[in-house]
């Protein structure tokens, strides 16, 4: 085990059996949303704009996809079938602006700028990216190419003298895979060398694999 100085937390890091120093994500920031356009089976998703979301606090996933489908024969584990990948995650954000709401859950705004809910709305589909910081103040990049939103779980709670209650957000996410290419979910550490070409447009748009044949 080592200590290293690190961003100014003091953290103690360990070393993998290779000799690799591990560096912990302590952070979320920068979380970017872009809207699913189109998702053609066997062909190319599209997407729209990257948009900020801003007052992140967590961003807490559950991986709801089961245990793979496992036939055993000769006395051994051998055809395995795995599940289709299905993510939950539930963010709290220190405040979900009517509009960016109205987005995210596929409500109309009318002229006026009020969110009009209608029973008929379906949330869109959407690449939801976000940066979390390592104690080696170097960043983790995700993308997670398809989630859509529930609806918010909302609480107001009256003010008190003297004392203030901080009412937060939370909005649930469910992902899954693309239908176009079955991939649901990138991520790459920024101090990765081989990363440091594709480092800049990372979140220009929801990240195109790239191999080499």
């Amino acid at each position: 085990m080592s200590e290293l100085p690190n961003a100014g937390t003091g953290t103690v890091t360990d070393e993998t059996a290779d000799g690799d120093t591990i560096f912990s994500p302590i952070g979320l920031r920068d979380v970017v949303v872009a809207e699913l356009l189109t998702d053609p089976q066997g062909g190319t998703p599209t997407y729209g704009p990257v948009r900020p979301l801003v007052g992140a606090i967590d961003f807490d996933f559950q991986d709801n996809s089961g245990d793979p489908d496992v036939q055993d024969y000769d006395d051994g584990e051998h055809d395995v079938i795995m599940p289709e990948p299905e993510t939950t995650g539930t963010m709290e954000l220190a405040d979900l602006p009517p509009a960016s709401l109205a987005m995210l859950e596929g409500h109309r705004v009318d002229n006026n700028g009020v969110v009009v809910r209608n029973n008929e709305d379906k949330p869109p589909y959407f690449a939801w990216g976000f940066k979390s910081v390592k104690s080696n103040g170097k960043d983790r990049y995700t993308w997670y190419y398809k989630g859509r939103a529930s609806r918010e779980d909302t609480k107001y709670t009256t003010k008190k003298r003297k004392e203030v209650n901080r009412q937060t957000s939370k909005l649930k996410v469910t992902f899954v895979k693309l239908n176009s290419t079955g991939n649901d979910k990138v991520y790459v550490d920024e101090d990765t060398p081989e990363f440091a070409t594709a480092k800049a447009t990372f979140f220009s748009a929801p990240y195109t694999p790239v191999f080499t044949p």
